[in-house]
């Protein structure tokens, strides 16, 4: 069979023409946004534009940092119970395969222009931008129409798989369609063609997936688009969004120049005795061992033969950490954060999220709205499952509206404390009002038999009073 190695499939103008003729539809996926697409990649893959080896200016990757935190604040705890029918069961364990990974997902989303969520039959394949592009959208913008584009390679061959999901037709004789082409072509083959057509069977993993198909009653895409919820305004027209931190680029930008600025100054500011040469070579044929800080400047260098110079560096350690610390305020506020989200820490010189209190409410607010984005691409994915069952289980068809009723999302809460929760529930305790074998469950870590056999022994061991004064011996 030979050695298969999988592409991360990137939309080429070149061979864009070729895609539009093949299907005869227009891409809605501009030059423009190409570029952004691009650059957002390379700038959270700690990549970004503004390296200058020559100015030792570096990246801290702060931008990838962002997508975690945010990500991690977005998947806290979360959990998704389905209705306890067959088809639910079925839509469990997916559910279950997707929460696996969901806080990557979530980041990679945020640090780009979304990402695509698409049934493959088994489970699901999660599509970054660069390997899909629209061809039809609502007047919300919500994408109707898409094309998939996959490759692969085996020996000198790449393959390419197009696939172009849509609605044809309208009322009661409207249709969901999928079509896939497949093309091969040569490696060293002159041009960025994708190659001249071939049968989906010359390749073993698509040689069941058909080549046209045709469904009825479907009343959305078969595929849903998770997305940053803000405003697309580098191209307005796009269907695409942006990452959590589009606004701040050149906050991104000035926080690496500065990190560059302070690592460099603190790189610069060994001690250093310059003496003239003739000591040194003194001490050479004398065989004396200078300190390491001791260097030697020839005659002429602005040393005479008696003079000796000390650098001293003049660090701006404190100066430094005050411009970071406002770039990273203003990074906070252009990101829908509370303005002290982000903050270089003195002591240990790392920089931190803070924790979310009950008065940032920037951040919850921000945090609950992609939160609800993510609740409706998930919602889109689990009807595209669903239908997706009709087609390759056995299992008992199902209606959606209560299938989709009976889905439960749970959420951890962005304000929890546990040192808080912790005390109040220890309160509860002293009141007689949860047994103490539940506290020590839940916050203690014991099991249910050691937490009671504990409470009954402090129970057997508590000084009895005797009412009239006194306690029983």
């Amino acid at each position: 069979m030979g050695l298969i190695n999988f592409i991360k499939a990137v939309w080429n103008r070149l061979f864009r023409r070729d895609i539009e003729e093949q299907f005869n539809t227009d891409l809605l996926y501009s030059g423009e946004m190409e570029k952004w697409v691009d650059r957002f990649t390379n700038i959270t893959s700690g990549r970004p534009y503004w390296i200058d080896p020559e100015d030792d200016i570096e990246s801290i990757n702060f931008a990838g940092f962002i997508d975690d935190v945010t990500a991690g604040l977005v998947t806290l705890d979360i959990g998704i119970n389905m209705p306890n029918t067959p088809r639910g069961q079925y839509l469990q364990k997916q559910a279950d395969y997707i929460l696996q990974v969901i806080n990557d997902k979530v980041s990679e989303a945020l640090g780009n222009c979304g990402l695509m969520f698409k049934p493959n039959g088994a489970n699901v394949d999660y599509v970054e931008p660069g390997g899909f592009a629209p061809t039809e959208i609502d007047s919300n913008g919500n994408i109707l129409g898409c094309v998939f584009q996959t490759q692969l390679t085996k020996g000198e061959t790449t393959y390419t798989r197009l696939e172009w999901h849509r609605f044809e037709g309208e009322g009661e004789g409207r249709k969901y369609r999928i079509t896939n082409h497949c093309f091969k072509k040569k490696s060293g083959t002159p041009g960025a063609s994708i190659g001249e057509p071939c049968a989906l069977t010359e390749v073993r993993e698509w040689a069941e997936i058909l080549p046209d198909l045709s469904l009825d009653n479907v009343e959305r895409p078969l595929f849903s688009y998770f997305k940053n919820p803000a405003p697309n305004r580098l191209d307005r027209y796009s269907p695409l969004g942006v990452p959590i931190w589009h606004n701040a680029i050149k906050e991104l930008e000035a926080l690496d120049v500065a990190w560059s600025r302070k690592k460099s100054e603190v790189a610069d500011s060994k001690h250093i005795t310059f003496v003239p040469e003739s000591a040194v070579m003194y001490a050479d044929q004398h065989r004396q061992k200078l300190p390491r800080f001791v260097k030697g400047l020839q005659m002429g260098g602005g040393l005479d033969s008696e003079e000796v110079k000390e650098h001293v560096a003049t660090l701006l350690t404190g100066d430094r950490i005050a411009d970071i610390n406002s770039i990273l305020a203003l990074i906070s506020t252009k990101c829908g954060f509370s303005q002290g989200m982000f903050v270089l820490d003195e002591k240990t010189g790392m920089m931190t999220a803070t924790q979310v209190e009950a008065n940032d409410q920037e951040t919850v607010r921000t945090i609950k709205n992609i939160r609800d984005q993510l609740k409706h691409a998930l919602n889109g994915l689990f009807y595209s499952l669903n239908v997706m069952a009709d087609l390759y289980t056995d299992l008992p068809a199902e209606d959606w509206e209560q299938l989709k009723e009976g889905i439960v999302y749970n959420w951890g809460d962005l304000l929890y404390n546990f040192d808080e929760d912790r005390s109040r529930w220890y309160s509860y305790v002293i009141a007689g009002k949860v047994p103490f074998s539940y506290f020590l469950q839940k916050f203690e870590g014991f099991t249910e038999a050691d937490a009671k056999e504990l409470e009954n022994q402090a129970q057997v061991t508590a000084p009895q009073i005797i009412p009239g004064g006194g306690e029983e011996e």
